[in-house]
């Protein structure tokens, strides 16, 4: 679809109907909880919407099954909470737009009530709005098994070599502790993310909740009892990560990470020192500027950097401190990429933040883009999948949280990772035998030979390979529509990148699903 009306956003609805009336026998679905659930169909009922899990809705005919269903990812309009809206409906007269009865997808019209952030809809761009129909001569909802595998039973594939790692969430967690709310020993937010198969979480807390401007008393309980609350959560192939959005001194919203519990205070009176031991907490830093703030990164080994850059609180930056000592700094990892704003013509998720990585490669500092949830509370029965995305990092073992998880920051920082949004995954990504992060020699014609595996569930579209020279962006693009549903293999592509000074990969697929490489680095 396409529109010359300029400021416009939509939404979309898709689905079947049939004005015979015994085209359908019943209806399923799985309910939050993951039970299929089934209703007989009855032509003359309005038409109701359904809260499900997998975003599917089954009609099922005499001769067989047929499952309507979104892209995961591409679909969700961009919101901080993943609310189950009911994104499937069945019956008849739905909207009061299609008489007769059928099923289908939709989309909540007033998003979660606090925000409406319907999609944007450039004038004469062409809005794909896409969905999937599975058929199947099976019935009683076995279609299902097959939807699911389009994206690994909407959890993270484990990977040899890797372990999944999913970034900023205000869970208020903490808060909900410290005020002694009725509170399960296994929390639903963990419950929830150990369920998707994430290995890592780090979070974001007192984003909202808690008093993080306090000057002592009640910022250093709050600390303590999320250190706490992070090593008691922390078992088995689980790692939860104390971490903050703090938001001060350097401009715009940004992320932290500490490689283990690290006190700061964000004041500091010029009669206080920087760091002094307090009796109960042990070493404790107070932080009242930029400077302050880079120092205690450097001295505790952390990283920072721009949270959903470009748009939101972040808008103009991380570009408007990019000449700043803090930012060209080993300390400021980068920006963290999220599928914001939303427009459904693109190929590709969250291109405002591919395009920095771009241009922050060509400024010269090597950064690294790490994939953000940037969700609030969490529980059980939650749309999770369709608004997370995950990073795939390099580490030879999960760290034990009361060892600390410098290993963690370490493939961080040097780019051993790769994103995804789980559909497509990338376990291989070399140029010239060389990985994301490190730096490749380019033979004297400029020619380099990348090898990239991959493995995916929906058919894919295409593969591009991304160079720079510190001041163009060059684009390679490779057309993989001969692939089918469900392979894995190994590519050998040939690229000239002559007096480039870093090269990159990203893969996309049939239903805007895709992964990112970090940069090597060229010489």
């Amino acid at each position: 679809m396409s529109t010359q009306k300029d400021s416009t956003a939509i939404i979309y609805d898709a689905g079947l109907t049939s004005a015979a009336n015994d085209t359908w026998t019943q209806l399923l679905w799985a309910d939050p909880e993951n039970y299929l659930q089934a209703v007989k169909a009855d032509v003359q009922a309005e038409s109701q919407d359904v809260a499900v899990k997998y975003r599917t809705i089954i009609g099922e005919t005499k001769g067989g099954s047929i499952a309507v269903f979104p892209p995961p990812h591409q679909y969700f309009y961009p919101l901080d909470n993943a609310y189950n809206l009911k994104f499937t409906w069945y019956g008849a007269n739905y909207r009061q737009m299609a008489p007769s009865f059928g099923l289908g997808i939709r989309q909540d019209l007033m998003g979660d009530r606090r925000w409406v952030p319907w999609f944007n809809a450039p004038p004469a761009t062409r809005q794909r709005l896409n969905f999937f129909c599975l058929l199947s001569a099976e019935k009683d909802g076995k279609v299902l098994e097959d939807v699911k595998k389009f994206t690994h039973d909407d959890t993270y594939k484990p990977l040899n070599g890797y372990y999944t790692m999913a970034s900023h969430f205000h869970t208020e967690h903490i808060d909900d502790v410290l005020t002694h709310k009725p509170i399960p020993e296994m929390p639903g937010f963990v419950k929830l993310l150990r369920n998707t198969g994430v290995n890592i979480v780090h979070l974001g807390e007192f984003h909202l909740a808690g008093n993080p401007r306090d000057t002592g008393p009640l910022r250093l309980t709050e600390f303590q009892k999320m250190f706490e609350e992070c090593k008691r959560l922390s078992e088995g192939d689980f790692l939860l990560l104390p971490g903050e959005e703090p938001n001060s001194y350097f401009g715009g919203h940004w992320m932290n990470i500490f490689p283990k519990p690290v006190y700061w205070i964000m004041s500091r009176t010029p009669d206080q020192p920087f760091v002094e031991e307090i009796k109960g907490y042990g070493k404790v830093y107070r932080v009242r500027n930029k400077e302050d703030m880079l120092k205690l990164l450097e001295v505790e080994k952390g990283l920072a950097w721009t949270a959903h850059a470009r748009t939101k609180g972040s808008t103009g930056f991380p570009d408007k401190y990019k000449e700043e000592k803090f930012f060209q700094s080993d300390r400021f990892l980068g920006a963290a990429w999220k599928s914001i704003p939303a427009d459904l013509s693109q190929p590709r998720l969250g291109k405002r933040v591919l395009d920095l990585m771009d241009d922050m490669a060509n400024w010269g500092h090597r950064k690294h883009v790490i994939g953000e949830a940037d969700l609030f509370k969490l529980e059980p029965g939650y749309e999770l999948y369709g608004h997370l995305n995950i990073n795939y990092i390099q580490l030879d073992q999960l760290p034990k949280f009361e060892q600390g998880w410098q290993p963690v920051l370490d493939a961080m920082e040097t780019g051993r990772f790769f994103v995804s949004t789980g559909e497509v995954l990338l376990p291989t990504f070399t140029v010239n035998g060389k990985k994301s992060g490190e730096e490749a020699q380019l033979d004297k014609n400029g020619k380099a030979k990348i090898t990239l595996e991959i493995d995916w569930t929906f058919p894919l579209n295409f593969a591009e390979i991304i160079s720079g020279d510190g001041k163009e962006v060059y684009r390679q693009k490779i057309d993989l529509r001969n692939t089918h549903a469900f392979g894995k293999q190994k590519f050998d592509f040939t690229a000239d990148l002559k007096n480039r000074k870093w090269v990159r990969v990203e893969v996309w697929d049939a239903a805007i699903n895709g992964a990112f490489t970090q940069q090597v680095w060229l010489k």
